[in-house]
C-alpha cells in the first residue's frame, strides 16, 4: 500500500544510492507516517536529486514528496523520450509550464502526451522537526532497518 504522504510502497525505499553517506551527510526529509527518509539536500536552484530524471516511475515516487516541499506545492510527475536513443525517464514538474521550458531548451526530449503519468493528490506542508541532519543513532538505525526488509 502507497504511503499517504510520502507516495512510496516501501517504508526504507531510500537513499537510493549511496545509503550511508547520503544519511551522513544531507538533510533528510522524514515521512510522518511510515518514517522512511529521502535525500532533501539542495546543491543551489533546482539541483536537488528529487528534480534530476529517474529511470523508473517507481523511483520519481520516492522524491515525488521532496519535489512538493522544495516547490511548495503539488507535483506532478512526466515521461519523457530522448529522441535519438529512444530511452525513456520520469521527471517532476510542479506545472506544465516547467516541463515546456524544459522540453523548449532540450530539442532532443519529447512528451507523447504533455499528460503527468502520475498526479500528485495534493500538497501537504510539512511538520517542524521533519527536515534535518540526522544524528549517529538514527543513521545506524535506518541503515539496520533498511537491512532486514
Amino acid at each position: 500500500m502507497r504511503c499517504p504522504e510520502c507516495y512510496s510502497e516501501e517504508s526504507r525505499a531510500t537513499p537510493l544510492r549511496g545509503a550511508e553517506d547520503c544519511l551522513r551527510n544531507h538533510r533528510q526529509y522524514i515521512c510522518s507516517v511510515c518514517g522512511r527518509h529521502v535525500c532533501i539536500d539542495l546543491k543551489g536552484k533546482r539541483r536537488a536529486r528529487c528534480f534530476f530524471p529517474f529511470s523508473s516511475l517507481e523511483d520519481a515516487l520516492l522524491y515525488l514528496k521532496c519535489a512538493e516541499i522544495i516547490s511548495g506545492s503539488s507535483c506532478n510527475i512526466y515521461e519523457i523520450t530522448d529522441k535519438k536513443s529512444g530511452r525513456k525517464s520520469f521527471k517532476i514538474y510542479p506545472d506544465l509550464g516547467e516541463l515546456k521550458d524544459y522540453l523548449k531548451k532540450n530539442k532532443q526530449k519529447y512528451c507523447d502526451t504533455m499528460e503527468p503519468v502520475f498526479i500528485s493528490k495534493g500538497h501537504q506542508p510539512v511538520e517542524e522537526g521533519q527536515i534535518k541532519y540526522l544524528s549517529g543513532e538514527e543513521i545506524e538505525s535506518y541503515l539496520e532497518e533498511m537491512k532486514s526488509i
